[in-house]
C-alpha cells in the first residue's frame, strides 16, 4: 500500500519537473506550448460558433409560434429554450473538455515526437542514429499512429461507464492510465515498437502513470499543466523507466 502511494505520488510530481525543466530549456518550451495554444484557438472557435447557432438547433427539434399557443405552451417552450439549452451547452462543454487532449495530441504529434528525440539526443550520447534521426517515423506515421492510439482511449473506457458507481470510478482510472502513455509513448514506441512490449511496459509502471495521468483530467488544472506535459512524460520515460526496460528485454 506504502509502495503504491509512493509511485502515484512519483508519477505527478514528474508534472513540476517538466514545467521546471521547460522553463529552464526555452527551445523545448516553445514547442510543447505551441500545439497547446494552436488547438485552444481551434475550440474557441468551434465553441463560438456553437454558441451563434445553439437556437437554431434547438428550434430543428421543437418550434411552436408563441402568439398562436396557449399561455401552458408558452410557458413549457419558454422552459425548453431555456433549460435545454443550458443542458446542451454543458453537454457540448464536458464532451469538449474531455476530447481536448486527444486532438490536441494527434495535431501535436510531430512536435511532440521531435521534442522526446531531441531530448533523447541531448541526454543519451549513444542512442542509436537510426533511432534519433529527426522525425525518425516520418510526420504521416506518427499522425496516423496516434489516431489509432486515441480511438483506444476513447473506445476502451466507454462501456465502463455503464456500470452502474465502479464503473466511473474503473473509467476515470483507465482513462488517466491512457493519456499518460499517450505520451508517454512518444519515447517508449522507438525502444518497444511492438504493442505487447509497450503494453507490458505500461502495465509494470501503471501506478506511476495514474499518478501522471490523474491531474490531466482534473477540470482547470489538466488545462493548466498540458502545455507541460509531453515534458513532464519524456522525462518520466528516460528518467525512470528506460533503464529499466532496456535490462528487462536483454537476453
Amino acid at each position: 500500500m506504502f509502495k503504491s502511494i509512493i509511485a502515484l505520488s512519483e508519477g505527478w510530481r514528474f508534472h513540476i519537473r517538466g514545467i521546471r525543466f521547460g522553463f529552464s530549456h526555452l527551445s523545448f518550451l516553445f514547442p510543447s506550448v505551441l500545439p497547446f495554444l494552436v488547438t485552444l484557438a481551434l475550440y474557441m472557435f468551434a465553441f463560438y460558433m456553437f454558441t451563434l447557432h445553439a437556437d437554431d438547433l434547438l428550434r430543428m427539434v421543437w418550434q411552436i409560434e408563441t402568439a398562436e399557443s396557449s399561455t401552458y405552451m408558452g410557458r413549457l417552450y419558454w422552459a425548453y429554450m431555456r433549460v435545454v439549452k443550458l443542458l446542451l451547452y454543458l453537454i457540448v462543454l464536458v464532451i469538449m473538455f474531455y476530447t481536448f487532449i486527444v486532438l490536441s495530441n494527434i495535431l501535436a504529434s510531430p512536435v511532440y515526437d521531435y521534442i522526446s528525440i531531441k531530448y533523447e539526443l541531448i541526454h543519451y550520447q549513444n542512442t542509436r542514429s537510426e533511432q534519433a534521426a529527426p522525425l525518425a517515423k516520418g510526420l504521416l506515421t506518427v499522425v496516423k499512429e496516434e489516431v489509432k492510439k486515441a480511438l483506444l482511449m476513447l473506445i476502451i473506457p466507454l462501456p465502463l461507464l455503464f456500470i452502474p458507481v465502479a464503473g466511473t470510478v474503473l473509467s476515470f482510472i483507465v482513462a488517466a492510465v491512457f493519456i499518460a502513455w499517450d505520451y508517454i509513448d512518444f519515447s517508449l514506441s522507438r525502444d518497444s515498437p511492438l504493442l505487447k512490449d509497450r503494453i507490458k511496459a505500461v502495465w509494470r509502471y501503471k501506478l506511476i502513470l495514474l499518478g501522471f495521468g490523474c491531474p490531466l483530467l482534473i477540470p482547470f488544472l489538466g488545462l493548466m499543466i498540458m502545455p507541460f506535459a509531453i515534458l513532464g512524460a519524456t522525462k518520466l520515460y528516460f528518467d525512470r523507466m528506460k533503464q529499466t526496460l532496456q535490462i528487462e528485454t536483454l537476453p
